[in-house]
């Protein structure tokens, strides 16, 4: 059945997937994000080809979130402040996350026909769990590490609580859709040995796109790539260096764990009875490369004839290269 369905942070990364997936169902979509100008550059864009409404709106202001949630019939709430903002600015982390998802609770609360309530989560709340044998579940105890994830989980705290019908979706480490134009230095502390979980952000639209239409309620699920996007953070790095034209960098330009606060807070996960109830695994990490390179031809080309400077550039920049 067709609903009216309110999606906050629809111009991000996985709100622009989730947005063409829900009009792919015939939903009514209403998007709901903040007025800036990357924001409204995505709403332009994607308006050319689709057809929504859009609320321009502060979802840490009550009045605009009530205004965004009445009549809706189904709430999927993306917006978040996530890494590596999250951790430079805790206090907007939480002010977003926290009092903005509760402005949502509040206001989908009062109404005579109470919403659906599906809300992005991530993996990162389980924490590290590198000494554990994989993969992580549901029922994998939460520790959260840092101030995103302990964001997501008084946010699932106070869902579960909320007295609404809801679905909560834990991501793994999603897709972006193009190649940056900036390397981030954070994939040097990441060691190689690290196993990690992809997942598309195209199926990530999928998963709360079907999720509305999904009758059960007050579930969780892992939301990961699955068997074809299991891998250790050495074969994620050399298939993203390969999307750039770029051959892998010496293992001596990356960390070295010593202890349990080396890793990283994500795993391999048990997505069976998320993609049994979901069916939204579509791309294996293989497919994700292969479409990057197809996409990105002309900065390919480019690397072609500045891949040596751009490779001992990297290495020069990585803190735990000796080389001189």
């Amino acid at each position: 059945m067709k609903q009216k369905v309110l999606l906050t942070g629809a111009f991000g990364n996985v709100g622009q997937n989730a947005l063409k997936q829900l009009l792919k169902r015939e939903h009514q979509v209403i998007c709901f994000d903040l007025k800036n100008k990357e924001n409204q550059n995505s709403c332009k864009e994607l308006s050319k080809r689709l057809q929504f409404k859009t609320i321009w709106g502060d979802i840490t202001n009550q009045e605009d979130v009530n205004n965004a949630v009445n009549g809706m019939d189904c709430i999927v709430h993306l917006a978040a402040i996530i890494p590596p903002l999250s951790e430079k600015n805790p206090e907007l982390a939480r002010k977003v996350n926290i009092e903005g998802t509760r402005n949502l609770i509040n206001a989908a609360k009062v109404l005579p026909n109470k919403p659906k309530f599906i809300m992005a989560s991530s993996a990162s709340v389980f924490g590290v769990t590198m000494d554990l044998n994989p993969p992580t579940t549901v029922n994998t105890p939460l520790n959260p590490s840092d101030h995103y994830s302990h964001t997501k989980v008084e946010c699932e705290i106070m869902l579960r609580n909320s007295g609404l019908p809801w679905l909560i979706l834990r991501l793994a480490a999603v897709s972006v859709d193009k190649l940056p134009n900036t390397f981030d230095t954070l994939l040097y502390e990441m060691p190689l040995e690290q196993r990690i979980e992809f997942v598309s952000s195209k199926d990530c639209g999928i998963a709360f796109a079907n999720a509305v239409f999904f009758e059960e309620v007050d579930k969780i699920f892992l939301i990961g790539g699955g068997e074809g996007c299991q891998l250790y953070q050495r074969d994620f790095l050399t298939g993203v260096f390969d999307a750039f034209g770029l051959k892998m960098l010496p293992d001596d330009c990356f960390k070295v764990p010593t202890k349990k606060e080396d890793w990283f807070y994500i795993d391999w996960m048990d997505t069976k009875n998320s993609q049994d109830a979901l069916k939204f695994q579509t791309v294996t990490f293989e497919q994700y490369v292969e479409g990057m390179k197809r996409n990105s031809k002309m900065k390919r080309l480019g690397m072609k004839i500045l891949g040596p400077l751009a490779k001992r550039t990297l290495i020069k920049m990585s803190p735990y290269n000796k080389s001189e």
